[in-house]
């Protein structure tokens, strides 16, 4: 067989194999630190990357070794095409994604980058990005040591591997050849932690025709709190929207008593004197900073097995067998002693509370006389944290994945190729937030705390208040002991009013839920050699067929239960956070698919590939072609390019069910609930995408390639911004249109009992989720390398960089509303359904490799953006600075298997620029740890 009928026909097998993973086919001794020459992910061409007809980044082990072995988070935010990902602890916004980490390519949504295992797919992890209801495929559960390289496909590839490959495809392509016992470690530390540290493992045998590895990994963080960096905590004058609350403990009161015509307020709202005392500040109302009790890190702790059999059979049949275990655990998340409740009405005061009554007596002119009772403005617990931690409320999340997967591929007598797979995967998560009982706190401002039923609010029997086992809630000052945040005295406390942690304890309870993800694919392809000729070779061709199976099921506990649970305004029975109801679905996706590989000229090739895929019921099928060619014009100097359609058919998520997730909404300076419902109307999206790219190779050390893309994004599944319904609500009441449809979203609370609808009075808003507004994006990617020969070593110069064009999203319609679109390019973005998506991100580094040893330094260069919402701190400035960061590693690879790393990232300790956030930087998009210190450690026992 010819050697270009042996290429074309790896590339027919691959191409269309959903689950074929690609294999390493190196030219070199191992053992080198360099990128080999691998076959690439979505079209299978024996190249380096520069090489491929395709837009793909390769990053070896070697490669990550040289970088200081960063962990997966850690690579993927530092990827040039790679914007807007969940990788930091940030519940302001990513909402419960602790212990996790995602790809988002293109700034289009990690729920729209495939992410594949040894190029079959994996199961969503079970919890959604909250703002936008997007399932991911969470990477953390991926042990480091088990992964030989990974390939980032930065093109749309739904015709070759179905839905949500949009954006792209990540493959994780695991070590199978690895032979003896490899252990290794390593640990980093910086400002503000007990360090990080991870340990790892890999054993691995090899016969004659088989092949067993198995690598295990334990991951351990410390807590860091986020009053550990001067940068993360500021003063409302610098940053009003960095943390800070109009709902505070102490809060404030407005007195009741008779007007006449009934019991009703008799004055205006008087203020707690002891603000000050306990740490607030006094701006119109008391001001409660809550991330003074969150994390910039949560406490962390993983563990992951990957294990792999491969085995050649005497009649050719090849068969290959993995399995994976991941659990992650967040035991003690941090967040604030108590949510802002969304109704107020119910907190009522009666001027018999010893707390009151003791409050007046101190301040004898604070209430007017007639007070009979008052509405307390404000929540359970604050500045006096909560009672029995004495700081923040916690909460967990559990994660734990498995996966299983087999395949056996060989070729029949007549020359074609058969692959078969099974691959079944699985995650289970937990998550427990706490927060406070509606009726309890009722109950309890009345005396009755601890011996009624918080839930239902009944009170039993002959109870008398503050009698026996019955308790009072003090919503006072006087009941603060002191600070959490500074622990300084309180002035104001009076011993024996304080709140006791059994009456914390009884107020409050876990919301949560148990959330399973299931997926099971069966695939099945046949390809081979057509017989017919082209200029160039022989046509090469694949077909198959793929089923999915997929399946998610909400358990919430009986509190959360709406269907046990309502509470009293059918949100369920908490102040802030929303139930939810049981939800167990499943779908099955049926697809069939095809491919051609044409080398029309000897310099020209070509691939044809269309796959259907059809999800029944009322999401319908989907047909989508691809067409790729690459043209070496010269020894030196190729073309390449692509375009496709593709397609992400909605989740089953987004589909049924609710959940609230915790927004600031800006008129209200405060977080209140949102309340997200899935739409089964989903329409699937897609996107038309094409790219062209040139590559150059002068032969002497220096390559370069440049990649144009271009994304046509219809129908995307968004959830409607909670920011633009708000403003849109307000609007209408500002142009006296009562009758606006959009106000059907926002639930307000009349405080001041004046018939008026008005910002501080939004409890909740509804949002859906829905087929958004169409989305166009282009940009361009470049990378250049050059390699000299120096001395008894090599030097490298090279880098790469992405810069985004625009990414401009047509204006769309909520109810009778009309939200603008515009070009979401160099903004943050906090005020739309799209993540922050600088203009330029870039990386330039210099490696000098001799001997045994490695010298690398890398310069990391973030562009400044805007954040769209304007000047919110009073400063006159609204950009996010553009930040130049530098790393320097070391690698010694000795003669006696040992590998030893040293690195310092961040060496100029900068800060990650200022935003209008509640963290005060873009979790998104910055490192905000500083500059960190890593040793790594690596010995082999034999074998390879």
């Amino acid at each position: 067989m010819k050697t270009t009928n042996k290429w074309l026909l790896a590339t027919s097998v691959f191409a269309l194999s959903a689950a074929g993973a690609a294999y390493a086919q190196e030219d070199g001794d191992d053992d080198t630190l360099r990128q080999q020459t691998v076959t690439v992910t979505g079209s299978a061409i024996a190249g380096t990357p520069e090489d491929a007809a395709l837009p793909v980044d390769v990053l070896t082990a070697g490669d990550l070794q040289l970088e200081g072995s960063p962990t997966i988070t850690e690579l993927i935010r530092n990827l040039g095409v790679s914007s807007g990902t969940d990788s930091q602890t940030n519940q302001f916004a990513s909402n419960g994604l602790e212990g996790t980490s995602n790809i988002n390519l293109r700034g289009l949504g990690p729920a729209r980058t495939l992410v594949l295992i040894n190029g079959r797919r994996q199961t969503f992890h079970p919890y959604a990005i909250g703002e936008q209801a997007q399932l991911f495929v969470d990477t953390n559960m991926i042990p480091t040591a088990a992964v030989g390289r990974i390939e980032v496909l930065k093109d749309g590839a739904a015709a070759i591997y179905g839905s949500d490959a949009i954006a792209g495809v990540v493959n994780f392509i695991t070590r199978d050849d690895f032979e003896g016992f490899e252990v290794g470690g390593d640990y980093s530390t910086f400002e503000g932690t007990d360090g990080n540290y991870n340990i790892n493992a890999t054993y691995g045998l090899q016969g004659e025709n088989w092949g067993w590895v198995t690598s295990v990994g334990y991951n351990k963080r410390s807590e860091v709190s986020l009053l550990e960096k001067d940068w993360a905590i500021v003063p409302f004058s610098e940053n009003p929207v960095g943390g800070w609350s109009s709902l505070s403990n102490p809060g404030y009161y407005v007195p009741l008593g008779f007007t006449g015509t009934g019991v009703g307020p008799i004055a205006g709202a008087v203020g707690d004197n002891g603000c000050t005392d306990v740490g607030g500040i006094v701006v119109g109302t008391c001001r409660f900073q809550f991330t003074q009790f969150d994390n910039l890190v949560e406490e962390e702790e993983r563990y992951q097995v990957f294990s792999e059999y491969n085995r050649e059979f005497a009649n050719g049949v090849n068969m290959h067998l993995e399995a994976l275990y991941g659990y992650s655990d967040v035991p003690e998340w941090k967040t604030s002693p108590s949510y802002p409740p969304q109704v107020l009405t119910n907190q009522v005061v009666p001027a018999s509370h010893p707390g009151f009554a003791q409050y007046r007596a101190d301040n004898p002119t604070a209430f007017p006389a007639g007070t009979l009772a008052a509405l307390y403005i404000g929540r359970s617990f604050g500045w006096g944290g909560f009672p029995g931690t004495g700081g923040a409320q916690e909460g967990f999340r559990t994660y734990e994945s498995y996966r299983l997967g087999g395949q056996f591929d060989g070729q029949f007598s007549n020359g074609v190729n058969w692959d078969t797979a099974l691959t079944w995967s699985q995650t289970e998560g937990e998550r427990i937030t706490n927060d406070t009982y509606i009726n309890g706190l009722t109950i309890a401002l009345q005396g009755f705390g601890v011996c009624g039923d918080a839930n239902t609010g009944a009170i039993p029997a002959g109870a008398v208040a503050g009698q026996g086992d019955c308790e009072y809630y003090n919503p006072f000052s006087n009941a603060i002991q002191s600070s959490a945040i500074t622990g300084q005295a309180n002035p104001n406390y009076v011993p024996g009013l304080e709140n006791s942690s059994t009456l914390a304890e009884w107020m409050t309870d876990g919301v949560g839920s148990v959330v399973t993800t299931n997926l099971t694919v069966f695939d099945a392809t046949l390809s081979g050699l057509s017989g017919v000729q082209a200029a160039g070779g022989e046509i090469g061709w694949a077909a198959g067929v793929q089923v999915r199976r997929e399946s998610y099921e909400v358990d919430p506990n009986e509190v959360t239960d709406l269907t046990q649970n309502p509470g009293p305004g059918g949100t369920g029975p908490f102040s802030f956070l929303a139930g939810t109801t049981p939800f167990d679905e499943s779908q099955t996706i049926y697809a069939a698919f095809g491919e051609l590989q044409v080398p029309l000229f000897e310099d020209v090739d070509m691939q044809f590939a269309v796959r259907y895929e059809d999800y029944g019921g009322d999401v319908g099928s989907t047909f989508d072609p691809k067409v790729a060619a690459k043209w070496q014009v010269s020894d030196g100097f190729a073309l390449r390019g692509s375009a496709q359609s593709s397609f992400r058919g909605p989740t089953l998520n987004q589909l049924s069910g609710q959940v609230t997730t915790l927004q600031f909404v800006a008129p209200t300076s405060a977080f209140k609930a949102v309340d997200q419902f899935g739409n089964p109307q989903l329409d699937p999206e897609s996107a038309f995408s094409f790219n062209f790219g040139a590559l150059f190779d002068n032969g002497n050390g220096f390559t370069a390639s440049a990649d144009y893309y271009n994304f046509d994004f219809k129908d995307p599944i968004i959830v409607e911004d909670q920011a633009s319904i708000v403003g849109a609500a307000l609007a209408a009441i500002a142009a006296g249109n009562q009758q606006a449809a959009i106000l059907n979203r926002v639930t307000f609370t009349d405080n001041n009992s004046n018939g008026i609808n008005e910002p501080n009075e939004i409890a909740r808003i509804t949002t859906n989720v829905v087929n958004g507004p169409d989305i166009q994006t282009s940009g361009i990617d470049l990378r250049a390398e050059q390699v000299w020969d120096a001395g008894r070593g090599e030097f490298t110069l090279g880098g790469e960089a992405t810069y985004v064009f625009e990414y401009d999203v047509d204006d769309f319609q909520i109810e009778d509303a009309i939200i603008p679109g515009g070009d979401r390019v160099d903004q943050f973005n906090r005020s739309n359904f799209s993540r922050s998506l600088p203009q330029i991100k870039a990386n330039l580094f210099a490696n000098y490799m001799f001997g045994n040893h490695n010298i690398r330094g890398v310069m990391r260069y973030i562009d400044s953006y805007d954040d769209e919402r304007g000047d919110l701190t009073g400063n006159g400035n609204s950009d996010i600075d553009s930040q130049t960061t530098f790393d320097v590693f070391y690698t010694w690879r000795s003669d006696y298997d040992l590998d030893l790393g040293l690195s310092v990232v961040n060496v100029t300790d900068e800060d990650p620029p200022f935003a209008q956030f509640e963290l005060n930087y873009d979790p998104y998009t910055h490192n905000p740890f500083g500059r960190t210190f890593k040793i790594s450690l690596t010995k082999r026992f034999g074998g390879n």
